[in-house]
């Protein structure tokens, strides 16, 4: 289907003449100032199924803020104002208005949540609003913008508190902290600029994911396919986008993903469970291009499951490719076997004789033995099969040293590692005839 989309002429039935699939209901809400004002900076294009909405305890903000749909909340709390940077009021505020939050979301099917933590109001109403919203069934998602490090400690620490319970809360959140995205930034970059860089940030990311739910495509992406990368709340997300146009576009956009700033974050998972890929590009986007951005795109985000593909086709785009990637780490099961470091994992001396034609006997129950391993150690314990074997039996920790007895010891946690392992561990060997 992708290749008679790819190589036909004609226009393709599946690009031209449908409406883009406006059955979805999609809510954007901005949380605090900073989310506010990151929302109401979006520029959604012709993506009518999406709403966009306000939350905040100052008044003055909302009234100045081009978003429509507002709710301040927290009235009786903070009179109007905003929190002051306290988490407590925050708390309160978003607390003593659970039912207009509620209807506020209202009957939707996935909720993006905006909002930037370290103040009082984003920090401490984001995971009420993300409670309320979860009871609702909708698919929950997050971009959370992260304080700068001039803005100080403090700030610094109610985001990672904010953060590891939002976490718990929302099926995937997209951390963006201001201290990497400014790094595409200029070194004179104004104050403003620097804050707007996020903003800019969160634009690429929402448009992103409406374009591939919501525009008509050779392969289409649903809601189902956003549910099957985030089947539950909780665990790490990952999310980055290449764009380019011109040249070897396709290279430039795959080179653009990999420098993404969000994927190269200290906290990304190793490994996902399942990751997602979009392409938006022109009718002029050879196939053959297409297998190698997925590929690449496997090569460098592969899951422990699968990869979800989807590809839009765009008429009025020439030479221009975006891609985006989500992927989802589950968070760790409780009854999942706990991995063992390369050094647990390698044999034990016992099956390392085995191996090599030896064949070990060590009494049952018995824990690895410190020296000195002698008879004062071995009393009381079960008796070995070989009972007549005593060359083994020292009763001098220096008998035991053999060639280094005149040599200092070679300590390491309390035991001797001049002495033979078989000596140490309490090993009695068995030589097969």
């Amino acid at each position: 289907m992708i290749t008679r989309s790819l190589l036909n002429t004609e226009p393709d039935s599946l690009l031209s003449d449908k409406e883009p699939r406006a059955d979805l209901k999609i809510k954007i809400i901005g949380i605090g100032g900073a989310g506010t004002n990151a929302v109401g900076a979006l520029q959604l294009g012709d993506f009518d199924a999406v709403r966009l909405a306000a939350i905040n305890t100052d008044a003055q903000a909302l009234d100045n803020s081009p978003i429509t749909e507002k709710l301040m909340i927290g009235r009786s709390v903070t009179r109007g104002l905003g929190a002051g940077g306290e988490v407590d009021i925050g708390k309160a505020a978003a607390e003593s208005d659970r039912d207009a939050i509620a209807a506020l979301i209202g009957d939707v099917d996935m909720i993006i949540l905006v909002v930037g933590f370290g103040g009082g109001t984003g920090s401490a109403a984001a995971s009420i609003v993300a409670e309320v919203a979860g009871k609702t069934g909708a698919l929950v998602l997050a971009f959370v913008t992260l304080p700068f490090s001039f803005e100080g400690p403090r700030r610094q620490r109610i985001a990672e508190e904010g953060v590891g319970e939002l976490r718990k809360l929302v099926h995937g959140l997209i951390p963006l902290p201001n201290d990497v995205l400014l790094q595409e930034g200029e070194e004179d970059t104004s104050v403003l600029n620097a804050f707007a860089i996020a903003d800019r940030w969160i634009g690429r990311g929402v448009n992103s994911l409406c374009a591939m739910l919501l525009s008509t495509g050779v392969i289409n992406l649903d809601l189902g396919s956003l549910r099957s990368v985030f089947q539950s709340q909780g665990g790490k997300t990952i999310f980055g986008t290449g764009v380019a146009s011109g040249g070897d576009y396709v290279k430039d956009a795959l080179d653009d993903l990999i420098l993404c700033p969000l994927l190269h974050l200290g906290d990304r998972p190793a490994q996902l469970d399942r990751v997602l890929v979009n392409l938006i590009g022109g009718a002029d986007l050879p196939i053959t291009r297409v297998n190698e951005v997925v590929s690449q795109v496997s090569k460098r985000f592969g899951s422990r499951e699968d990869i979800v593909f989807g590809a839009i086709l765009d008429d009025s785009r020439t030479e221009s490719l975006e891609i985006c990637v989500l992927g989802k780490a589950e968070m760790e099961r409780k009854d999942a076997p706990v991995k063992k470091s390369k050094v647990a994992d390698a044999p034990s001396p016992a099956e390392t004789m085995q191996g090599l034609g030896l064949h070990a006997e060590i009494a049952q129950n018995e824990l690895p033995l410190v020296q000195p391993v002698h008879v004062s150690k071995l009393k009381g314990k079960k008796k070995s099969v070989n009972e007549d074997q005593n060359e083994f039996i020292f009763n001098e920790v220096d008998a035991q040293r053999g060639y280094f007895e005149k040599t200092d010891r070679n300590d390491y946690k309390d035991e001797d590692l001049d002495v033979p392992t078989y000596l140490r561990r309490g090993i009695k060997i068995k030589l097969k005839v």
